[in-house]
C-alpha cells in the first residue's frame, strides 16, 4: 500500500512507518520532526514563529500539495494536523480527501471532544484541566479548556470525525471520549515502541541497586505544569536533599530522542506524566528498556488492555498529595528489592502489548476494514 502519515507525536508515526516499510510498504511522513526530538521524517513541515513564520509555513504546504494525492491511506496525526486555525486546516483537508482513497484519524493529543469530557469531570477523575472537580493549575494559568470548547472548535471537530473514513486512538482516555461519537469506525490501537531500535541494556537486577537509586525525569519547555513533571521533580528533588547518597535525580529537557533514551536506560525509575490515565510513549519506552516507569495507570488502562494491575508501574495521580508521593518514593529507595520484579512485569508488558509489529497489525486490520 502507498500510506502517508501527515503529522507526528514524540515518533508515534515514524515508528509505525518503519516497521510498515519493513514489511514492503511504501511511506511517507510528514512532521516537524518534533522539532529538538529529530525524529525521523521524510519532508519536514515546520512553522517558525512570526507573520513572516506564517508564511512561509503555508507555502511549503502549497509546495508539497500536489505530492500528496493517491495514497491509499493517509493517516493524520490529530483533527488539527496542520499549526493553522481550523478554517484554514478544512481547506486542505478537503483537497486530501478528494485526492486519496481513504483518510483516517489518529487520536493523540487534544481535541474538542476529548477536551469537553476532561472538563465536564463526569468521566475521568482528573486530568490535565480538571482534578476533583475543580480547574486545575494548568487550566487556571491557561484557561485553555475554554479555547478548546469553543463552538467554533465543535464544528471542526464534528466535520472532521464525519468525513474519516476511521481512527485510531491511542489511548484509552481517547478512545473513551471519542467512542460516542465514532463508534465502530473507531478501534483502540495502542501507542507502538520499536523495541528492536531501543539501546540495548539488560533489565533492572539486584546488582544493579547497590548504589544510590536513580530517579529520572524529562522535561518538556513550557509543559511542566500540564504534564506535572514540575510537581514530581520538586518532590524528587527534596528526596535527593533528604537523602544524600541513596538517589540520585538526572532531570533533562529538549533532547533528541536517541540521546533521551540513552540518559534514561541508565536510570532506575523514570517519571512520567501526572495528569494522564494511561502511560504514554515515554512511560512506555522506559518500560520496554527494563526501567520501573511511574506514570499514570489507572485501572481503566489494565481494562483495555485485558491484564490485571500486577503492580508493575507505579500509578501516578494528581489527587494524591506531595507527602504522599514523597512518603511512597522514600519507601522504594529504602528498600529496592520490589524493583527488578516490576522492571521485568513492565518489560513484558510493554512487548505484549506495545510492540510495533503488534501496533501496526492493528493499524493495517483496521485500514483493511474500514478502506
Amino acid at each position: 500500500m502507498r500510506i502517508l502519515f501527515f503529522g507526528d507525536y514524540s515518533n508515534l508515526h515514524a515508528c509505525l512507518a518503519g516497521e510498515l516499510r519493513r514489511r514492503g510498504h511504501h511511506v511517507t511522513v510528514i512532521s516537524d520532526g518534533g522539532r529538538y526530538m529529530d525524529t525521523d521524517k521524510d519532508i519536514l513541515l515546520e512553522r517558525a514563529p512570526g507573520r513572516l513564520g506564517a508564511v512561509s509555513y503555508l507555502y511549503q504546504i502549497f509546495k508539497i500539495l500536489p505530492t500528496l494525492r493517491d495514497y491509499d491511506v493517509v493517516q493524520l496525526i490529530n483533527p488539527h494536523f496542520l499549526s493553522l486555525r481550523p478554517g484554514k486546516i478544512k481547506y486542505f483537508f478537503d483537497i486530501i480527501r478528494k485526492n486519496n482513497r481513504s483518510v483516517f484519524l489518529t487520536l493523540a493529543g487534544n481535541d474538542y471532544y476529548f477536551v469537553k469530557t476532561c472538563l465536564e469531570a463526569k468521566t475521568f477523575r482528573f486530568s490535565e484541566f480538571e482534578t476533583a472537580g475543580k480547574p486545575s493549575e494548568f487550566e487556571l494559568a491557561t484557561r485553555h479548556g475554554a479555547r478548546w470548547t469553543a463552538p467554533g472548535m465543535k464544528e471542526f471537530c464534528d466535520y472532521i470525525y464525519s468525513n474519516i473514513d476511521g481512527a485510531m486512538a491511542v489511548l484509552p482516555e481517547y478512545d473513551i471520549a471519542a467512542r460516542p461519537y465514532l463508534g465502530d469506525r473507531l478501534s483502540f490501537t495502542n501507542i507502538p515502541v520499536d523495541l528492536a531500535s531501543l539501546p540495548k541494556v539488560p533489565t533492572l537486577s539486584a546488582g544493579d541497586l547497590s548504589d544510590r537509586i536513580r530517579l529520572f525525569i524529562g522535561m518538556r519547555q513550557g509543559m511542566e505544569i500540564q504534564k506535572g513533571t514540575a510537581r514530581m521533580l520538586r518532590i524528587c528533588l527534596e528526596l535527593e536533599k533528604e537523602m544524600p547518597g541513596r538517589c540520585s535525580v538526572t532531570c533533562v529537557r529538549n533532547l533528541p530522542l536517541a540521546e533521551y533514551l540513552r540518559r534514561m536506560s541508565e536510570s532506575h525509575i523514570v517519571i512520567d506524566q501526572l495528569h494522564s490515565y494511561s502511560p504514554g510513549t515515554n512511560a512506555f519506552q522506559a518500560m520496554a528498556l527494563g526501567r520501573v516507569a511511574a506514570t499514570g495507570a489507572q485501572p481503566e488502562y489494565y481494562e483495555y488492555i485485558g491484564e490485571p494491575d500486577t503492580g508493575a508501574i507505579i500509578p501516578l495521580s494528581p489527587l494524591v498529595s506531595d507527602l504522599e508521593w514523597k512518603e511512597r518514593f522514600r519507601s522504594l529507595i529504602l528498600d529496592p528489592a520490589c524493583l527488578p520484579a516490576m522492571a521485568a512485569e513492565g518489560r513484558r508488558i510493554a512487548e505484549k502489548h506495545n510492540a510495533v509489529t503488534t501496533v501496526t497489525d492493528r493499524f493495517l486490520t483496521h485500514w483493511q476494514r474500514l478502506s
